[in-house]
C-alpha cells in the first residue's frame, strides 16, 4: 500500500564511504533543485499579482526578491526541504498545508510592515500581497510534484534498496514500488531465510540470501535503504545487527504488523519518550457526516450545472450507436446495508449482464470482480465513455439524492458484497462514493481483498481533508489512465 510505504519508520546508519557521500550530493542537490523551483513559483505567483492588481510601482520591484527569500525561510521552518531525505515517498499534498502556514506568516508580516514602516513594500497593496498568496499556493504544489515526477528521477541515480521478507507483504511492496519510478528505488533483491515462491512479475528480482547475510549483501550492493516487510526476526535483532556492523547511514523502514488498519491520518502521541499510535474509533460524528454531506453538495451542485451540456452530448452518441436507453441502472449496497441504484451511462449493448457467465473464463480480477480489458459486450461509443471515465458522471444524481458521497468505500454489487464478511463490513459505515482510495491507488490493478482492506482503512480514518486530498488525487489517475 502507497500510504503504509509513505509513513513507514526511518531509522539512519552509516554506510559505506561511497554510499555516504553519493547520499550526501543526492540530498545537497535535490534541496537545490526544490528551492530552484520553489523561488520560479514565487516569482511567478509574484509577477502575477502585479499584472492581476495593476499595483507595480519602481519601489515595489524589491518586493519579488524579498518575498522570495522569506517564503524559503520559512519552508524551512517547516522543514520542507527534509523529507525528501527522510522518506521514500513525500505527498506533496501533505506539504500544502506547510505551504499555507508558512505563506500566511510571510504575508501577514508583508502587510503589517507595508502599513506602519517605510520599507520597500510600503504601499503595497493588500489585493497584491493577497492575490500572490492564494496564487502561490496553486502554483508551489503544481511546481513541487512536476518536480518530483519528471526532473528528479530523471537527474538522480536510483537508491538500491533491499526488501527483507519476501513474503506477502515484502512483495506487494516490491510490486508497488517498481510501478512507481517516482520513488528513484532501484530493487537489489529480497532477504529471507524460507523464501516464498516470487510473484512472475518479480522474476528479475532475485533473493539474494538469508537474514544472516544482510550486513554483507548492503556492502555488496551499495544499498543505502533496507525495509523491513514482515521478515521473521524480530525488528530489534535487525538493527543490532546493523548497528554493531557501523553502517549508520543506510534508511531503515519498517513495515508494522499492524500496517492493515494504519492510514495516511493516524496520530503518534508521546507517553514519556514512547510512541503510541493513535487509531480513532471506526464511526463518524454527526457534525463529520454533516460536514462531509455539505462538501458533497458543494461541489456537486455548481457541478451539475457546468456538465448538463455534456450530459446531452453523451445521451444523443448513445442514442445514435446502439439501441437501448442512456441509463444503465443497478442495484448496488449503500450505507447501513440498504440497497440503492446506481446510475451511470451505458456502456455496453442491452442484455450484457446475460452475457457475463458465458465470460467467466476471461475475467482478469480477482474475488467476486469481473473485469475484461477488451470487453466484447462494450459499445463503439461505449469504449470512448468508459476510457474517459464520462460514464460515471451520472452517479453526481446519485450523490444529490444522498445515497452516494463524491468520496466513500466502492458500492459493490449485491453479489459481490455478499462475499465481504467480519471487520471488513465495516465499509458500509460510511456512505459509497464515485471515487476513493481504491481509485487513486489503483482502479483495476487493485485486487477484491486489497480494495476491501482500503475501504476500511478510509472509513476507520476519514477527514475531510482526506477526501479533498483524494478528490485531488483522482483527476491525474483518470486522465492520465493510470491503472485502468
Amino acid at each position: 500500500m502507497t500510504e503504509t510505504i509513505e509513513h513507514s519508520a526511518d531509522v539512519g546508519f552509516r554506510a559505506p564511504l561511497g554510499v555516504a557521500a553519493r547520499r550526501r550530493n543526492h540530498h545537497l542537490q535535490t534541496v537545490r533543485l526544490l528551492i530552484a523551483g520553489d523561488s520560479a513559483a514565487l516569482a511567478v505567483a509574484a509577477l502575477f499579482a502585479f499584472g492581476v492588481t495593476g499595483h507595480a510601482h519602481r519601489g515595489d520591484v524589491v518586493w519579488i526578491p524579498l518575498t522570495v527569500v522569506l517564503s524559503l525561510i520559512g519552508f524551512a521552518f517547516y522543514r520542507l526541504y527534509e523529507r525528501d531525505r527522510q522518506q521514500i515517498v513525500v505527498s506533496t499534498l501533505d506539504e500544502w498545508r506547510d505551504f499555507l502556514n508558512a505563506l500566511s506568516v510571510v504575508c501577514l508580516l508583508e502587510l503589517v510592515a507595508a502599513n506602519t514602516t517605510h520599507t520597500p513594500g510600503n504601499g503595497l497593496a493588500t489585493a497584491t500581497i493577497a492575490t500572490f498568496w492564494v496564487g502561490s499556493l496553486i502554483v508551489l504544489p503544481l511546481t513541487r510534484a512536476a518536480m518530483r515526477h519528471t526532473v528528479l528521477p530523471a537527474i538522480h541515480a536510483h537508491e538500491n534498496t533491499l526488501i527483507v521478507g519476501a513474503g506477502h507483504v515484502g512483495q506487494m511492496l516490491a510490486l508497488k514500488i517498481a510501478k512507481h519510478k517516482e520513488y528513484n528505488l532501484r530493487l537489489v533483491g529480497f532477504l529471507d531465510d524460507e523464501p516464498h515462491d516470487l510473484d512472475p512479475a518479480l522474476a528479475d528480482i532475485p533473493v539474494l540470501g538469508g537474514e544472516d547475510e544482510l550486513v554483507e549483501l548492503i556492502r555488496a550492493h551499495e544499498v543505502s535503504r533496507v525495509i523491513l516487510a514482515f521478515s521473521r526476526r524480530s525488528a530489534e535483532g535487525l538493527l543490532e545487527l546493523i548497528r554493531a556492523s557501523g553502517l549508520r547511514d543506510v534508511n531503515l523502514s519498517i513495515v508494522p504488523r499492524y500496517f492493515e488498519i494504519i492510514a495516511s491520518n493516524v496520530q503518534i502521541v508521546e507517553i514519556e519518550g514512547v510512541p503510541v499510535i493513535e487509531i480513532p474509533a471506526p464511526r463518524l460524528s454527526r457534525l463529520a457526516r454533516v460536514s462531509k454531506r455539505c462538501l458533497d453538495l458543494a461541489l456537486t451542485v455548481p457541478g451539475f450545472v457546468l456538465i448538463a451540456p455534456m450530459f446531452v452530448v453523451i445521451a444523443l452518441l448513445i442514442k445514435l450507436d446502439s439501441r437501448g436507453p442512456v441509463f444503465f441502472k443497478q442495484k448496488r449496497m449503500g450505507r447501513g446495508q440498504q440497497v440503492f441504484e446506481i446510475i451511470k451511462f451505458r456502456t455496453m449493448y442491452v442484455g450484457a449482464e446475460d452475457m457475463r457467465r458465458d465470460l467467466l473464463d476471461a475475467n482478469e480480477s480477482s474475488g467476486p470482480l469481473f473485469k475484461i480489458r477488451d470487453d466484447p459486450r462494450v459499445t463503439r461509443v461505449g469504449y470512448w465513455v468508459r476510457k474517459l471515465s464520462l460514464d460515471e458522471l451520472p452517479q453526481l444524481i446519485n450523490v444529490l439524492k444522498g445515497e452516494m458521497s463524491l468520496v466513500g468505500p466502492r458500492p459493490f454489487v449485491i453479489y459481490e458484497d455478499d462475499k465481504i464478511a467480519g471487520w471488513a463490513r465495516r465499509r458500509l459505515d460510511l456512505t459509497p462514493g464515485i471515487t476513493g482510495l481504491w481509485q487513486v491507488m489503483g482502479r483495476n490493478e487493485i485486487g477484491f481483498d486489497e480494495m476491501v482492506k482500503l475501504d476500511y482503512l478510509y472509513v476507520n480514518n476519514w477527514s475531510l481533508w482526506w477526501d479533498v486530498k483524494i478528490l485531488l488525487r483522482t483527476a491525474p489517475v483518470v486522465f492520465l489512465r493510470r491503472g485502468y
